[in-house]
Parts: C-alpha cells; sequence; structure tokens
C-alpha cells in the first residue's frame, strides 16, 4: 500500500509511523523521523536507484517513541535515493531527492 506521503507499507502493520525526510530535496543533509509504537529491531540504510547500500543509518534494538537520524549526503552525487527502514520485520521506504 502507498500513501500520499510516498511511504510504502510492504506488509500492512503500524510498527513505525511518521516516517518524515526533511529537508527533501535533500541538498547536504537530511534529517530522518519516525515514530515506533512499541520497542522494535531497527534498520535504517539509504540506497541509489541502482540498490546499492549508500548509507548505513541505524540497525539495532530501539525503544518505543519518537526517533531522528541524520543522513550526510555531502559527497553523494545528486539523484534519486530510498531509505528503507524495517521496524519489527515490517518494511517502509520513503524517496529521497539528492540535489546540488
Amino acid at each position: 500500500m502507498l500513501d500520499p506521503a510516498g511511504i510504502e507499507d510492504v506488509n500492512g502493520s503500524e510498527v513505525a509511523r511518521s516516517l518524515q525526510v526533511s529537508p527533501n530535496p535533500v541538498v547536504a543533509q537530511a534529517a530522518i523521523s519516525y515514530h515506533l509504537s512499541h520497542g522494535a529491531a531497527v534498520s535504517c540504510i539509504v540506497y541509489d536507484a541502482a540498490g546499492n547500500v549508500v548509507s548505513r543509518l541505524a540497525g539495532g534494538a530501539q525503544a518505543a517513541g519518537e526517533h531522528s537520524l541524520t543522513w550526510n549526503a555531502t559527497g553523494v552525487k545528486p539523484g534519486i535515493y530510498f531509505c528503507k527502514l524495517v521496524a519489527g520485520g515490517v518494511t517502509y521506504t520513503a524517496r529521497l531527492a539528492r540535489v546540488r
């Protein structure tokens, strides 16, 4: 299911909510924020359009609540990227545009 914010919830379960990237488009860095409804194992990785890993932002157990990560895009070529958040076995994806 794809919601109007461009966030894809692959399994339909609400472990994480409010996955947001700001600013988007990204110039130098972006804040990636999300809310966990309960504690879960979390992985957050940024991929390029070809599926290559660009940045690993988080990995491990996180408590319930608000969380924020920073993607430093300095040195990353302009283009389309994808932030993949896996929380409690549920996958969420947000599209990022990297500009100069």
